[in-house]
């Protein structure tokens, strides 16, 4: 027989057959098979209203319970972004009225590609060796 228990933490009914790995996971907020914890889903999404208008400077962000059912999350993963947001100067709190939208984010510059990123590698490589190869060369010299 499945019985339903009270977590403490998530005050959601969670099933007892449910494997400690998976409530482990889901207590930490790690996003089951994206690899990207889920605080920081949150904290994209979120970052991206705010970045496209839809939540404007000065507007309030929904609530904690209405936050954690829209994105399917616990409580303390929405205070996780929330806290985030707010360390970055995004959000703001006012006691006993809400969390609002301080400012937009700035964006975030193209990342390069990982082929990119082996290419400038490899070029950094050959251009060492060179480097090194030559300061070989002068100490010998100076030896000479």
């Amino acid at each position: 027989m499945t019985t339903l228990t009270l977590h403490p933490l998530l005050s959601e009914p969670m099933c007892c057959t449910m494997s400690s790995s998976s409530k482990r996971s889901h207590e930490e907020g790690a996003a089951v098979g994206s690899g990207q914890p889920e605080y920081q889903r949150v904290m994209e999404d979120l970052r991206q209203q705010i970045a496209a208008g839809r939540l404007a400077v000065g507007d309030p962000i929904p609530s904690t319970a209405k936050l954690g059912s829209q994105y399917d999350v616990s409580s303390t993963v929405v205070r996780r972004a929330v806290t985030e947001l707010t360390a970055e100067g995004i959000l703001y709190g006012q006691a006993g009225k809400g969390v609002f939208v301080r400012a937009r984010p700035t964006p975030v510059a193209a990342q390069p590609s990982t082929a990119e990123l082996a290419a400038t590698v490899e070029r950094l490589e050959a251009r060492l060796e060179a480097m090194a190869a030559r300061l070989e060369a002068l100490e010998q010299e100076r030896k000479n």
